[in-house]
């Protein structure tokens, strides 16, 4: 054995010797404490976290407040020195050559003030009202007395929507309706005003009255001159049927406002002319109807001013069915034009034009939910009387359109009548001055059924309209008063 083993051995001799009487000093010490039962070994457990250590309270800093030294008083104290802020008194102070600051003066480093202009002081309610006066030259707002009268005329179908009632709209010293205006008519809730602008087109116009006939509807319709010269057995057609006739120029110019005013007057005197002229026998100075819409809803004050000396009501719309819009198939209108009355709080005016193929599609659909949602139409009808439609023949001059030149083919100069005029009939320019046929109630077409769709848009359908804006609250905000 070598003496490495050796080694080992004998330090693992001493180590069970050791072993042995600890174990014996441990049973000594067990029977010494009354020979006691001894304790079986505890679970193994997750130890508790130790207590955390108290925190030791750190001293304050004192707070240095370096005063504002003017130039030529006492210098600041050196970078790195740390005093306890001592407040002087102001005598102490100006012994000691520092200036104590003025009442009222600004510490230094505090950020300005933002300057408040008194226009923005004014309520926003106020600021409104004031931009509505400025736009419609009504500094005062006139008061109107509208009368609301039973709707008493007979009605064949017993499942139609019908007319709830009559409403004879005061127009005196200028009326201003619709959201662009913030101006409502009386109308309780889920009661609409029905109106059509920009015809009449006979295809989709007669389609139109053959669905509002069907369910016993009157609307209002806001004609452009241009297009009553090329069809006024279609405009005598909508009268006789009783829907009342608004005016909206003669041809429809989406710039009108930026033109001349004297050019503009004349445009406008030119419309309801026209279309008085073909209804009545006879034009005045003053349209016979008090009742007229913007071109795309532009307007001025200046026109505006104008047309509250001749008592008129100008209407914008509180809904409408984006039928314009390219795109927008008879489906589309009528889910847009309902969810607009829904967005207006389910009342109000609803634009649409009945030269629109999509529109006259889905318009006895859009009357029959109407009536399945609960809503009501009201019938609006001037308060001033009406001169009696010319039943007889009507021997005037009523020329058709001329092709428009090509510098005219423009959204902003383009008007859209004449554009629709050359789509179908008129193109020659030639004047018709042969008596116009005569036209009554008894003799409206009534029937029932509707001309089928033919799936496409009719020739003109892209005018200037599907290259507007996508709304017309999009056109309103243009303006600012939507």
């Amino acid at each position: 054995m070598g003496q490495f083993d050796r080694n080992r051995a004998l330090a693992l001799a001493s180590g069970v010797a050791f072993a042995a009487l600890m174990a014996a000093g441990a049973v000594h010490a067990q029977q010494a404490g009354g020979g006691a039962t001894p304790v079986p070994p505890k679970p193994i457990t997750a130890a508790p976290p130790p207590p955390p250590a108290p925190a030791k309270p750190v001293a304050a800093k004192p707070v240095v407040v370096k005063p504002v030294v003017p130039p030529g008083g006492t210098a600041a104290a050196p970078a790195g020195t740390t005093k306890p802020a001592v407040k002087k008194p102001a005598a102490a102070t100006a012994a000691a050559g520092t200036a104590a600051a003025p009442a009222g003066a600004k510490p230094a480093g505090a950020k300005p003030q933002k300057t408040v202009s008194a226009a923005q002081k004014v309520p926003p309610a106020a600021r409104l009202a004031a931009a509505i006066a400025a736009k419609t030259a009504q500094p005062v707002p006139p008061v109107h007395d509208h009368v609301s009268k039973p709707y008493t005329a007979a009605c064949s179908n017993p499942d139609a929507l019908g007319v709830s009632r009559v409403l004879e709209v005061d127009t005196k010293d200028g009326l201003y309706l619709g959201q662009l205006y913030h101006g409502k008519l009386p109308l309780g809730p889920k009661e609409v005003v029905l109106t059509f602008d920009d015809g009449p087109i006979p295809r989709n116009t007669e389609r139109v009255l053959a669905a509002l006939d069907h369910e016993c509807v009157k609307a209002t319709y806001f004609i452009v001159g241009q297009m009553a010269k090329a069809y006024p057995e279609t405009l005598r057609k909508t009268a006789a049927a009783g829907h009342t006739i608004g005016y909206h120029t003669m041809t429809h110019p989406l710039d009108m406002v930026k033109r001349p005013l004297d050019w503009a007057k004349g445009n406008m005197s030119q419309g309801w002319q026209t279309v008085d002229q073909i209804l009545y026998g006879k034009a005045e100075e003053k349209p016979a109807v008090p009742f007229f819409r913007y071109p795309g809803l532009f307007n001025s004050r200046a026109i505006n001013e104008w047309l509250n000396g001749m008592n008129m009501g100008v209407f914008a719309a509180d809904a409408v069915g984006n039928d314009w819009v390219r795109g927008y198939d008879a489906q589309k209108v009528m889910e847009f034009s309902l969810k607009d009355l829904d967005r207006a709080g389910q009342s109000g005016i609803l634009l649409l034009h009945d030269t629109k193929d999509s529109t006259a599609t889905m318009v006895p659909q859009l009357l029959r939910e109407l009536k399945a949602r609960g809503y009501k139409i009201v019938h609006l009808v001037p308060k001033q009387p009406t001169p009696p439609l010319a039943h007889g023949p009507v021997n005037a001059q009523f020329p058709s359109a001329a092709p428009a030149p090509l510098a005219e083919r423009s959204v902003a100069g383009f008007d859209a009548g004449r554009q629709l005029v050359q789509s179908t009939q008129g193109r020659d320019g030639r004047t018709a001055d042969g008596p116009l046929p005569s036209y009554d109630s008894a003799a409206i077409n009534r029937a029932t059924a509707l001309p089928a769709s033919r799936g496409e848009p009719v020739a003109g359908e892209d005018g200037w309209f599907a290259s507007t804006a996508s709304s017309f609250r999009g056109l309103g905000s243009a303006i600012g008063l939507w």
